[in-house]
Protein backbone atom coordinates (compact mmCIF):
# COMPACT_ATOMS: atom_id res chain seq x y z
CA UNK A 1 0.00 0.00 0.00
CA UNK A 2 1.53 3.72 -0.71
CA UNK A 3 1.93 5.77 2.16
CA UNK A 4 -0.42 8.24 0.99
CA UNK A 5 -3.00 5.10 1.01
CA UNK A 6 -1.45 3.95 4.06
CA UNK A 7 -2.06 7.33 6.07
CA UNK A 8 -5.69 7.83 4.64
CA UNK A 9 -6.63 4.41 6.35
CA UNK A 10 -4.33 5.22 9.36
CA UNK A 11 -5.85 8.78 10.07
CA UNK A 12 -9.61 7.82 9.47
CA UNK A 13 -9.35 4.82 12.10
CA UNK A 14 -6.55 6.98 14.71
CA UNK A 15 -9.26 10.39 14.74
CA UNK A 16 -5.61 12.56 13.28
CA UNK A 17 2.99 12.77 -6.96
CA UNK A 18 2.95 14.12 -8.92
CA UNK A 19 3.31 14.97 -12.83
CA UNK A 20 6.18 17.62 -12.63
CA UNK A 21 8.21 15.55 -10.14
CA UNK A 22 10.84 14.60 -12.94
CA UNK A 23 12.92 12.26 -10.38
CA UNK A 24 12.83 11.28 -7.27
CA UNK A 25 15.23 10.90 -4.33
CA UNK A 26 17.60 8.68 -5.65
CA UNK A 27 15.61 7.96 -8.84
CA UNK A 28 17.37 7.86 -12.28
CA UNK A 29 19.23 11.13 -13.35
CA UNK A 30 18.54 12.67 -9.53
CA UNK A 31 22.10 13.92 -9.25
CA UNK A 32 22.55 17.94 -8.49
CA UNK A 33 24.50 20.14 -10.00
CA UNK A 34 27.18 21.97 -8.84
CA UNK A 35 28.07 23.68 -11.50
CA UNK A 36 27.18 27.06 -12.39
CA UNK A 37 24.21 29.06 -10.77
CA UNK A 38 21.55 30.04 -12.74
CA UNK A 39 18.91 32.69 -12.50
CA UNK A 40 15.27 33.02 -13.17
CA UNK A 41 12.82 36.31 -12.58
CA UNK A 42 9.90 36.28 -10.32
CA UNK A 43 8.03 38.29 -12.45
CA UNK A 44 6.34 41.29 -12.39
CA UNK A 45 7.47 45.20 -12.72
CA UNK A 46 9.57 44.86 -10.35
CA UNK A 47 11.60 41.39 -11.14
CA UNK A 48 14.29 40.91 -9.35
CA UNK A 49 16.76 37.51 -10.25
CA UNK A 50 16.70 34.66 -7.40
CA UNK A 51 19.49 32.49 -7.35
CA UNK A 52 18.84 28.80 -8.83
CA UNK A 53 21.42 25.90 -9.07
CA UNK A 54 20.14 25.07 -12.00
CA UNK A 55 18.21 27.72 -14.21
CA UNK A 56 14.12 27.07 -14.68
CA UNK A 57 14.78 24.05 -11.84
CA UNK A 58 13.83 24.04 -8.30
CA UNK A 59 16.44 22.03 -6.93
CA UNK A 60 15.75 20.61 -3.62
CA UNK A 61 17.39 18.66 -0.51
CA UNK A 62 15.93 15.78 1.78
CA UNK A 63 16.76 13.19 3.85
CA UNK A 64 13.50 11.36 2.68
CA UNK A 65 12.83 9.48 5.89
CA UNK A 66 9.91 11.67 7.35
CA UNK A 67 6.75 9.49 6.22
CA UNK A 68 4.22 10.79 6.01
CA UNK A 69 5.59 14.18 5.12
CA UNK A 70 8.37 12.71 2.94
CA UNK A 71 9.65 9.03 2.09
CA UNK A 72 10.60 7.20 -0.44
CA UNK A 73 8.46 4.20 -2.10
CA UNK A 74 11.34 2.83 -4.14
CA UNK A 75 13.13 5.31 -5.68
CA UNK A 76 10.65 7.49 -5.90
CA UNK A 77 10.00 10.08 -2.95
CA UNK A 78 6.23 10.74 -1.87
CA UNK A 79 4.37 12.37 0.80
CA UNK A 80 2.88 15.83 2.14
CA UNK A 81 6.09 17.50 1.62
CA UNK A 82 6.72 15.86 -1.63
CA UNK A 83 3.10 17.47 -2.76
CA UNK A 84 3.30 20.86 -1.68
CA UNK A 85 6.91 21.22 -2.90
CA UNK A 86 5.82 20.36 -6.47
CA UNK A 87 2.23 22.47 -6.35
CA UNK A 88 4.70 25.06 -5.36
CA UNK A 89 7.10 25.14 -8.28
CA UNK A 90 3.99 24.48 -10.83
CA UNK A 91 2.75 27.80 -9.43
CA UNK A 92 6.44 29.63 -9.73
CA UNK A 93 6.55 28.24 -13.25
CA UNK A 94 9.51 26.05 -12.33
CA UNK A 95 10.24 22.01 -12.64
CA UNK A 96 11.09 20.37 -9.57
CA UNK A 97 14.32 18.36 -8.92
CA UNK A 98 15.33 15.92 -5.70
CA UNK A 99 18.98 14.94 -4.74
CA UNK A 100 19.78 11.88 -3.67
CA UNK A 101 18.83 11.05 -0.06
CA UNK A 102 21.02 13.61 1.87
CA UNK A 103 21.65 13.26 6.03
CA UNK A 104 19.30 15.57 7.95
CA UNK A 105 21.96 16.82 10.13
CA UNK A 106 23.60 18.14 7.22
CA UNK A 107 20.77 19.92 5.09
CA UNK A 108 21.46 23.43 6.60
CA UNK A 109 25.16 23.67 5.80
CA UNK A 110 24.68 22.43 2.58
CA UNK A 111 22.00 24.85 1.89
CA UNK A 112 24.53 27.77 3.61
CA UNK A 113 27.13 26.36 0.69
CA UNK A 114 25.15 27.81 -1.94
CA UNK A 115 25.94 25.21 -4.60
CA UNK A 116 24.06 22.12 -4.04
CA UNK A 117 20.50 22.88 -3.40
CA UNK A 118 18.08 25.83 -3.73
CA UNK A 119 15.65 24.49 -0.59
CA UNK A 120 15.86 21.97 2.02
CA UNK A 121 12.62 20.12 3.55
CA UNK A 122 12.29 17.55 5.57
CA UNK A 123 10.15 18.71 8.42
CA UNK A 124 12.61 21.05 9.81
CA UNK A 125 11.96 23.09 12.55
CA UNK A 126 11.86 26.74 12.39
CA UNK A 127 14.65 28.13 15.10
CA UNK A 128 16.70 30.61 16.00
CA UNK A 129 19.86 28.23 15.88
CA UNK A 130 19.22 27.33 12.77
CA UNK A 131 18.66 30.77 11.60
CA UNK A 132 22.38 31.52 11.77
CA UNK A 133 22.83 29.14 9.60
CA UNK A 134 19.87 29.25 6.78
CA UNK A 135 17.36 31.30 6.25
CA UNK A 136 13.03 29.96 6.51
CA UNK A 137 10.48 30.79 4.49
CA UNK A 138 6.84 30.88 5.65
CA UNK A 139 5.99 28.02 7.99
CA UNK A 140 3.68 25.08 6.57
CA UNK A 141 2.72 23.02 9.51
CA UNK A 142 2.68 23.20 12.79
CA UNK A 143 3.80 20.10 15.08
CA UNK A 144 4.64 19.48 18.91
CA UNK A 145 7.09 16.66 20.34
CA UNK A 146 6.57 13.16 20.96
CA UNK A 147 7.79 9.95 23.22
CA UNK A 148 7.82 6.38 21.70
CA UNK A 149 8.42 3.32 23.54
CA UNK A 150 7.78 0.02 22.93
CA UNK A 151 4.11 -1.38 23.65
CA UNK A 152 5.46 -3.53 26.47
CA UNK A 153 6.92 -0.45 28.47
CA UNK A 154 5.95 0.69 31.61
CA UNK A 155 7.13 4.46 31.08
CA UNK A 156 4.58 6.72 31.32
CA UNK A 157 6.00 10.42 31.06
CA UNK A 158 9.32 11.90 30.45
CA UNK A 159 9.85 11.97 33.95
CA UNK A 160 9.95 8.03 33.61
CA UNK A 161 13.02 8.36 31.21
CA UNK A 162 15.73 10.14 34.38
CA UNK A 163 19.12 8.20 33.93
CA UNK A 164 18.00 6.20 30.94
CA UNK A 165 19.54 5.23 27.35
CA UNK A 166 17.45 7.03 25.03
CA UNK A 167 17.28 7.69 21.29
CA UNK A 168 16.77 10.60 18.92
CA UNK A 169 17.82 11.87 15.10
CA UNK A 170 20.85 13.72 15.09
CA UNK A 171 21.17 17.59 14.78
CA UNK A 172 16.59 17.56 15.62
CA UNK A 173 14.24 19.45 18.16
CA UNK A 174 13.71 16.27 19.44
CA UNK A 175 17.13 15.51 20.45
CA UNK A 176 17.41 18.89 21.60
CA UNK A 177 14.25 18.92 24.16
CA UNK A 178 15.17 15.67 25.85
CA UNK A 179 18.78 16.48 26.35
CA UNK A 180 17.41 20.21 27.66
CA UNK A 181 14.83 18.45 29.99
CA UNK A 182 15.19 15.14 30.93
CA UNK A 183 18.26 14.50 33.36
CA UNK A 184 20.81 11.81 33.62
CA UNK A 185 19.87 10.57 29.86
CA UNK A 186 22.36 8.90 27.49
CA UNK A 187 21.43 9.84 24.35
CA UNK A 188 22.42 7.88 21.18
CA UNK A 189 21.63 9.76 17.96
CA UNK A 190 20.99 8.18 14.49
CA UNK A 191 21.47 9.52 11.13
CA UNK A 192 17.56 8.79 10.09
CA UNK A 193 14.77 8.78 12.13
CA UNK A 194 14.06 4.98 10.90
CA UNK A 195 17.24 3.54 12.83
CA UNK A 196 16.22 5.04 15.93
CA UNK A 197 12.67 3.30 15.82
CA UNK A 198 15.17 -0.03 14.81
CA UNK A 199 17.13 0.66 18.23
CA UNK A 200 14.23 1.05 20.16
CA UNK A 201 12.50 -2.48 18.67
CA UNK A 202 15.95 -4.10 19.36
CA UNK A 203 15.89 -2.92 23.22
CA UNK A 204 19.11 -0.79 22.37
CA UNK A 205 17.23 2.53 23.78
CA UNK A 206 14.28 2.91 25.85
CA UNK A 207 12.25 5.69 24.56
CA UNK A 208 12.92 7.47 21.30
CA UNK A 209 12.25 11.36 20.84
CA UNK A 210 10.82 13.01 17.52
CA UNK A 211 8.12 14.67 15.69
CA UNK A 212 4.67 13.83 17.01
CA UNK A 213 2.87 13.47 13.42
CA UNK A 214 5.59 11.24 12.67
CA UNK A 215 5.46 9.69 15.83
CA UNK A 216 2.14 8.77 15.87
CA UNK A 217 1.94 7.81 11.84
CA UNK A 218 5.24 5.34 12.49
CA UNK A 219 3.65 3.80 15.75
CA UNK A 220 0.36 3.13 13.66
CA UNK A 221 2.41 1.57 10.64
CA UNK A 222 5.33 0.64 10.31
CA UNK A 223 6.02 -0.04 14.16
CA UNK A 224 2.58 -1.67 15.60
CA UNK A 225 4.64 -2.63 18.40
CA UNK A 226 5.48 0.33 19.87
CA UNK A 227 3.69 3.05 21.49
CA UNK A 228 3.34 7.38 21.48
CA UNK A 229 3.29 8.07 25.72
CA UNK A 230 3.43 11.58 26.03
CA UNK A 231 3.22 14.76 23.15
CA UNK A 232 5.42 17.82 24.34
CA UNK A 233 3.55 20.89 23.60
CA UNK A 234 7.10 22.74 21.91
CA UNK A 235 4.54 24.83 19.58
CA UNK A 236 7.11 23.90 16.78
CA UNK A 237 6.82 24.61 12.99
CA UNK A 238 7.99 23.46 9.55
CA UNK A 239 9.60 25.92 7.01
CA UNK A 240 11.11 25.10 4.05
CA UNK A 241 15.28 26.09 4.80
CA UNK A 242 17.28 28.35 1.87
CA UNK A 243 19.97 30.17 1.58
CA UNK A 244 20.64 33.50 3.17
CA UNK A 245 21.86 35.51 0.30
CA UNK A 246 18.84 34.40 -1.74
CA UNK A 247 15.83 36.57 -0.83
CA UNK A 248 14.31 36.55 -3.95
CA UNK A 249 13.76 32.41 -3.68
CA UNK A 250 12.47 32.98 -0.10
CA UNK A 251 9.97 35.57 -1.46
CA UNK A 252 8.60 34.11 -4.60
CA UNK A 253 7.95 30.75 -2.36
CA UNK A 254 5.96 32.77 0.22
CA UNK A 255 4.20 34.05 -2.57
CA UNK A 256 3.32 30.68 -4.24
CA UNK A 257 2.62 29.48 -0.37
CA UNK A 258 0.30 32.22 -0.02
CA UNK A 259 -1.44 31.80 -3.25
CA UNK A 260 -1.91 27.65 -2.79
CA UNK A 261 -3.63 28.49 0.46
CA UNK A 262 -5.80 31.16 -1.15
CA UNK A 263 -6.56 29.28 -3.95
CA UNK A 264 -7.40 26.00 -1.33
CA UNK A 265 -4.72 23.82 -2.77
CA UNK A 266 -2.68 23.52 -0.04
CA UNK A 267 -5.97 22.67 1.67
CA UNK A 268 -6.75 19.87 -0.92
CA UNK A 269 -3.09 18.38 -0.54
CA UNK A 270 -3.20 18.71 3.55
CA UNK A 271 -6.65 16.98 4.16
CA UNK A 272 -5.34 14.09 1.60
CA UNK A 273 -2.84 13.05 4.34
CA UNK A 274 -4.75 14.51 7.17
CA UNK A 275 -8.58 13.95 6.93
CA UNK A 276 -9.42 14.57 10.61
CA UNK A 277 -7.91 17.46 10.91
CA UNK A 278 -8.06 21.17 10.39
CA UNK A 279 -4.89 23.23 8.75
CA UNK A 280 -3.54 26.04 11.19
CA UNK A 281 -1.75 27.22 8.49
CA UNK A 282 -4.18 30.60 6.73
Amino acid sequence: MSVSRKLIAVVCAMALASSMLLMGCGGSGSTGSTGSTGSTSTGGSDAVEMKLIKDGVLTVGSDCDYPPFIALEGTQAVGFEYDLLDALAKDMGLKLEYLEPQSFETLPTQIAGGNKMDLAVSSITINDERKKTVDFCDPYFDSNQAIVVNASSSYAKSDDLKNKTVGAQAGTTGMDWANENISGITMKTFNQASEGFQALQAGQIEAMFLDAPIAEYQTATNFPGMKMIQVIPTGEQYGFAVGKENAALKAAVNKSLQNLIDNGTYEKIFKQYFPNLEPSIK
